[in-house]
């Protein structure tokens, strides 16, 4: 991939997390991308089945659906998430 594309990717990325980010916090607790690394949680894998797994909405997480998907959505993203 190149570098053009892999940045345009990473920015998708973020404004995604920002997105969902928000749509979970009331209002007055509003992120931006410059907060998104302090709301973010730290914890990026998980273990399932004594597999380690990405955890949901985190940046490489995020990044692999774009990359299958460019076009793909918020909603779309929480769908995915919900059939594994």
């Amino acid at each position: 991939m190149r570098g053009k594309k892999a940045k345009e990717l990473r920015k998708k990325a973020r404004n995604m997390q920002v997105a969902w980010i928000n749509s979970l916090l009331p209002e007055e607790e509003y992120v931006t991308l410059e907060g998104l690394a302090d709301a973010m949680p730290d914890q990026k894998y998980f273990m399932q089945q004594r597999t380690l797994r990405l955890s949901f909405m985190s940046d490489k997480w995020i990044e692999k659906q774009i990359k299958k998907n460019n076009n793909i959505t918020l909603k779309e993203l929480m769908k995915r998430y919900e059939q594994y």
